[in-house]
């Protein structure tokens, strides 16, 4: 199997950040909904803080490749 090059798996993590951000958005709504109606939030909060630190994870991976990323031909034109 071939191995990604550094700008597919920039591309690849920055889009999962995007998911994960839309997953905790949907998770906050849910918690929310849940008190509304009187429900127990505890499981839905810890699911939150878990999409929470798998985010920061995320986050931290794509910057450490965004700062592997070596500048394209074009980048030493300019």
């Amino acid at each position: 199997m071939a191995m990604k090059n550094a700008h597919d798996l920039f591309a690849q993590t920055d889009q999962q950040v995007g998911e994960l951000k839309k997953r905790i958005a949907r998770q906050h709504e849910a918690i929310k909904q849940a008190k509304l109606r009187g429900h127990s939030t505890a499981a839905a909060e810890t699911i939150q803080h878990t999409l929470h630190q798998s985010l920061r994870a995320f986050e931290k991976r794509r910057q450490q490749l965004f700062e592997g990323l070596e500048p394209t031909h074009e980048d030493h034109k300019r």
